[in-house]
């Protein structure tokens, strides 16, 4: 029997597969109720720990939890992806597979590490290239889709360049290459999404917000729902600073309460906000800190020294520690368009977490 009619699993191909999809490995393998098992696993740990973190009053660390858990069931299903192909061959394939430099191992330990992709091609014994591909990489990356796309070409040059390339599976690399290429872009197009459309954190780095939002707080905030709706009295938002915060040199997003919609009368009447001549009940402050001017006595002409009613689009805001705060009272109202998004949940400390705000 020649070397050409031996066939058998590629273990390092099953790796890769197993690090795109956990359990494509094992399926690619032959194992294919233990590949559809680690699937449905990670994936129950996956949502469940999203369901978890995203539902107020829930014990938030339980759902960081399920989270963790996957990664030591993602790095087995790597390992158990080559011990599934192994079994799989024959003595013969083995031993073929040993004698030469393995050519999907060039292409795995062109992924493996992020930042270095001529890791393969040192495997291989092409140095050479590989310093010139870590070069390349590195000046790449100030283009921030680059270095995505040319992990992908390293991978199909790491396996074209080695000396030994088994025609069974020699398709696969083609493939490999462009899933590479997508899931970076994926990767990098979900990630800016959620930033910039879905949710961030921010951390509390004063009291303004006590006794709510402790210092030393950080939460999640959540930018999809005001895309939907407005903004309601009584929710916590972020937003970037107003023109007139700027001329302060106030730069970093500021966290307060809505108290005024567009088209309220505000005013502050005895210690209490009035919202259209009714006193605005607010269990979140401090008993007994009434709601005064003089909170901030470096401004002149505060903003609320007298009624006024909130332009259209517009927001009133206040921070809940009314006798320490920089907020509406002195600088004015903040425009729709600065909203960034909602507190939603504080994630630590770990005493704190879970808290619906």
């Amino acid at each position: 029997m020649n070397d050409e009619s031996l066939s058998g699993k590629e273990p390092w191909l099953a790796v890769i597969l197993a690090k795109f999809v956990p359990g494509l490995g094992q399926i690619y393998s032959g194992e294919i109720i233990r590949g559809l098992w680690i699937i449905s696993i990670i994936n129950v740990l996956f949502y469940l720990g999203l369901i978890l973190i995203l539902t107020p009053k829930v014990e938030l660390v339980i759902g960081l939890l399920c989270w963790l858990a996957i990664m030591p069931l993602w790095l087995w299903n790597l390992f158990d992806a080559h011990q599934c192909a192994r079994k799989a061959n024959s003595a013969s394939f083995e031993e073929l597979r040993k004698r030469d430099k393995d050519p999907w191992l060039a292409v795995f330990l062109s992924v493996v590490i992020p930042g270095w992709p001529g890791l393969g091609h040192l495997y291989i014994k092409k140095v050479g290239l590989g310093i010139l591909f870590f070069i390349i990489f590195i000046v790449s990356a100030i283009f921030p889709l680059a270095p995505l796309i040319f992990s992908g070409f390293v991978a199909y040059h790491a396996y074209s360049a080695s000396p030994v390339r088994r025609e069974r599976t020699k398709n696969f690399i083609i493939t490999i290459s462009l899933l590479l290429m997508i899931f970076g872009i994926c990767e990098f197009g979900l990630e800016f999404c959620w930033k910039a459309y879905v949710a961030k954190t921010y951390y509390m780095p004063a009291g303004g917000m006590l006794p709510t939002l402790q210092i030393n707080d950080r939460l999640i905030v959540e930018k999809l729902s005001y895309r939907f709706k407005d903004p309601e009295r009584g929710d916590i938002i972020v937003f970037n600073p107003t023109d007139t915060v700027k001329k302060h040199n106030f730069t970093d997003p500021f966290i307060k309460r809505v108290v005024g919609l567009a088209g309220d009368k505000v005013e502050l009447k005895d210690g209490k906000v009035y919202i259209n001549n009714q006193p605005l009940a607010e269990d979140y402050i401090a008993d007994g800190q009434p709601t005064v001017m003089n909170a901030c006595k470096s401004v002149p002409q505060p903003y609320l020294c007298k009624p006024v009613t909130v332009p259209p689009n517009s927001y009133l805001v206040l921070g809940d520690n009314r006798e320490n705060n920089y907020d509406s009272r002195f600088w004015g109202v903040v425009p729709r368009e600065n909203i960034i998004g909602k507190a939603f949940i504080i994630y630590w400390p770990r005493d704190r977490s879970g808290i619906a705000l």
